[in-house]
C-alpha cells in the first residue's frame, strides 16, 4: 500500500476488487504492475474464458455440447476519490495538443501588439529591426503572462504523457474501468473507451459501460501472472512471510 493513500482511495480499491470478483473476475488483486509499463493499476483482474462446443461422443456416437477453455478477459480499475487526482491522470493527448496550439497563436497575436505599444523591448542584438529579439519578459501584462503559464503547464502534461491515455494507447487489458466517489467527474469528462463504477454508500453502480479493446493472447497471459503475482504479494504480508524466510527454505536451513 503507498504510505501516503487516503482511507477513501483504499475503500474504492476494496470495492473494485468486490465488484469484479462478483462479476466473474476470479484472479483479482491491487497493485498490479503491468507488462511493459512504467507504473500499476489499483486493481487488475482476470475473468476465465470458457466457450460450449458441439462435440461427437466417440462411446456413444453422438453429439454433445462440452464446455471448452478459451482465453479470458483482463480489465484494470483505477480509482478516483478527489477531482484533482482525475484531472491529472485524464488529460486527452490530442486535447493538449490542440490546446497547446491555440495558445501559441495567442501568444503570437500579443506579441505582436506588445512590439507595436512597446519599441522599447527591442534589445538590439541584430542589425536588421525585423530579426531583433524583444524582452517581454520585462512587459507587466496579464493576459500574457496568463497564457505564458497556460503553455507552460499543457507543454509538461505533453511531455510527462498521462496515465488513461497510456493505458488505452499501450493495450493494457480488455477493460478499464473508472472507480470513483459520486462527485469526481460527470459523464461526459470520461476519458473515451473507459467504463465508470460510482461508489453508492458500500458498493458500486455501473453507470457506464467500457468498450472492448482487443489484446493478444501473450499480454493476456502475461497479465494473469502479474494479478497472481501481486496476490502472492499481498498474502506474503500478510502471513508475515519474508524472503529470508523462504530462501531458507529453499536451503534447507
Amino acid at each position: 500500500m503507498p504510505p501516503s493513500e487516503s482511507a477513501s482511495h483504499l475503500e474504492l480499491k476494496r470495492l473494485a476488487l468486490i465488484w469484479a470478483q462478483a462479476n466473474h473476475y476470479s484472479v483479482a488483486a491491487c497493485e498490479v504492475s503491468l507488462p511493459n509499463l512504467r507504473f500499476r493499476v489499483d486493481v487488475g483482474a482476470y475473468r476465465p474464458g470458457s466457450r460450449r462446443e458441439l462435440r461427437e461422443d466417440n462411446r456413444w456416437k453422438i453429439k454433445r455440447l462440452t464446455k471448452v477453455s478459451a482465453l479470458g478477459a483482463a480489465a484494470v480499475f483505477e480509482a478516483k476519490c478527489g477531482r484533482a487526482d482525475f484531472l491529472r491522470d485524464s488529460r486527452s493527448t490530442d486535447r493538449v495538443t490542440e490546446r497547446l496550439k491555440v495558445l501559441g497563436e495567442k501568444k503570437s497575436q500579443i506579441e505582436s501588439l506588445l512590439k507595436l505599444n512597446y519599441p522599447s523591448l527591442r534589445k538590439g542584438d541584430e542589425l536588421w529591426p525585423e530579426y531583433e529579439s524583444y524582452a517581454f519578459e520585462q512587459v507587466e501584462d496579464a493576459a500574457y503572462w496568463k497564457v505564458l503559464k497556460e503553455l507552460k503547464m499543457l507543454s509538461g502534461q505533453l511531455h510527462s504523457q498521462t496515465k488513461l491515455d497510456n493505458l488505452l494507447k499501450w493495450k493494457a487489458a480488455n477493460l478499464h474501468y473508472l472507480v470513483v466517489e459520486p462527485s469526481v467527474l460527470n459523464e461526459h469528462e470520461l476519458p473515451l473507451g473507459w467504463g465508470l463504477l460510482v461508489r453508492s454508500g458500500d458498493r458500486l453502480t455501473l453507470q457506464v459501460r467500457p468498450e472492448w479493446h482487443e489484446i493478444d493472447e501473450q499480454t493476456r497471459l502475461t497479465f494473469l501472472h502479474r494479478v497472481a503475482i501481486a496476490g502472492t504479494k499481498a498474502t506474503n504480508r500478510e502471513q508475515l512471510i519474508t524472503y529470508p524466510l523462504i530462501d531458507a527454505e529453499r536451503r534447507g536451513i
